[in-house]
């Protein structure tokens, strides 16, 4: 038998209001014993009710109950939220009282999310892109998580899925017509392959969007020159706290440090570098200009503040720093001039960051792709070009079968059991 769970699933407590949620089949017993109620109230209308502990008969609390009957809740199962007052000791009482009764238990992380899944509430998608809304710190964040777990890549994903379909029909009633002398068989290679050209385009399109991970760890920023060029000053400056030691001697930075922050509802991973000089003899700095160079070349933005004409990729930024100090005798031959003591160019720059960034996050996307599903995605892709390079409808279904796996997969129908634990366990315990 399905266990019945229960688990505070708002904020931690002190509060204005703590929700005490219960899922399972004995949701309403529990209910109805608690709150001493002869029959259930009308579903999703809140009644005010006295929640009791069956045991000592004591008043726990008087709440808002709201009750949900299977399938139609948010975990597919009969359902009951206690919306209770929100101090520590109203909580840890109903709670309390709920483990006294041995009726439920208390949920794992993300069972209730993982029950939702199980049940068909939601698919792996939306359940991924509700970890990533739990998770959000950028607006950025916020906006691909929140249509991912609305379900906008989920519906076009089942759109796919109904065009492979149909596409795989037209296949079968071409092999019915290899056996006979009919024209028709030809008329439908033309259809199927106009169908395959579209939804490859179309997987081509979602291989193109940004990463989850991407707008999850930030976009990588790599500060570079050479020694005593403010590089970590510029750091401080950007990240707005002494996030990496500041000193006149050459050397001190001598591995990379990175500091992620957020500009323009954007996150950006930080990371101040060794500097990169060619009469080191110290073999400790020289693994710190190796890990520097790694760096820059791994990187999404490159920040250089040394000579233009040593500048190490085409793409970088040239700043002129420390221009408090000393301005260059060519400023045209540098994209900014700034000081990070005195502030002025440092609008600039953000602004420019913010522009860079945007063009590789592509903020307009409605959501972004994590590595599993642009691996499906891929096998979409790559089944259907095969498809489309051959003339063979035997080959075709093959690789039409094959495209359709890969949907079932991305939607959490087949293949998946190995990472629901992963996945699940990210959520915390209540929801």
């Amino acid at each position: 038998m399905i266990d019945t769970i229960f688990a505070l699933s708002s904020g931690r407590p002190p509060a204005g209001i703590a929700i005490i949620r219960i899922s399972g089949p004995q949701a309403f017993d529990i209910h109805t014993r608690f709150c001493r109620l002869n029959a259930l109230p009308e579903v999703r209308r809140a009644t005010l009710v006295s929640v009791v502990d069956p045991v000592s008969g004591h008043l726990l609390d008087r709440a808002l109950a709201l009750i949900f009957a299977g399938p139609h809740s948010v975990t597919g199962e009969d359902m009951v939220e206690w919306h209770c007052h929100g101090g520590h000791a109203v909580v840890q009482a109903v709670l309390h009282a709920l483990r006294n009764d041995s009726v439920a238990r208390d949920a794992d992380a993300g069972e209730f999310t993982r029950r939702a899944f199980e049940n068909g509430r939601i698919d792996l998608n939306e359940a991924e892109g509700l970890a990533d809304l739990l998770a959000a710190e950028t607006e950025t964040q916020r906006r691909a998580a929140l249509a991912m777990a609305d379900g906008h890549f989920s519906r076009r994903v089942e759109g796919w899925r109904s065009a492979l379909l149909e596409l795989s029909a037209q296949v079968e009633a071409v092999l019915d017509f290899s056996d006979e002398d009919d024209v028709a068989g030809e008329g439908m290679q033309d259809v199927i392959a106009s169908g395959l050209a579209v939804l490859a385009q179309e997987a081509r399109v979602h291989l193109a969007l940004p990463s989850a991970e991407r707008l999850r760890d930030g976009i990588r920023t790599v500060i570079a020159g050479p020694p005593n060029a403010g590089k970590s000053t510029l750091l401080n400056a950007l990240a707005g706290r002494e996030a990496a030691i500041v000193s006149d001697i050459a050397g001190t930075t001598r591995d990379r440090i990175e500091v992620p922050v957020s500009m323009g509802g954007i996150s950006f991973l930080l990371t101040d570098t060794a500097g990169l000089r060619d009469d080191s003899t110290d073999s400790i700095e020289a693994i710190g200009m190796d890990r520097a160079r790694s760096a820059v070349e791994q990187a999404d933005i490159v920040l250089w503040l040394g000579p233009s004409q040593k500048c190490p990729r085409i793409d970088a930024v040239r700043i002129a720093a420390q221009c408090d100090r000393q301005r260059p005798e060519r400023e045209e031959d540098y994209d900014l001039l700034l000081s990070a003591v005195t502030g002025e160019g440092m609008a600039g720059l953000v602004d420019r960051l913010v522009v860079m960034a945007q063009d590789i996050v592509q903020p307009e996307a409605e959501y972004a792709l994590h590595q599993r599903q642009r691996d499906a995605v891929r096998v979409l892709r790559e089944a259907l070009d095969a498809a489309l390079a051959t003339a063979d409808a035997l080959l075709i279904a093959e690789n039409l079968r094959i495209a359709r796996g890969a949907m079932d997969r991305l939607t959490g129908r087949a293949g998946v059991e190995d990472m629901l634990d992963s996945l699940f366990g990210r959520f915390c315990i209540g929801k």
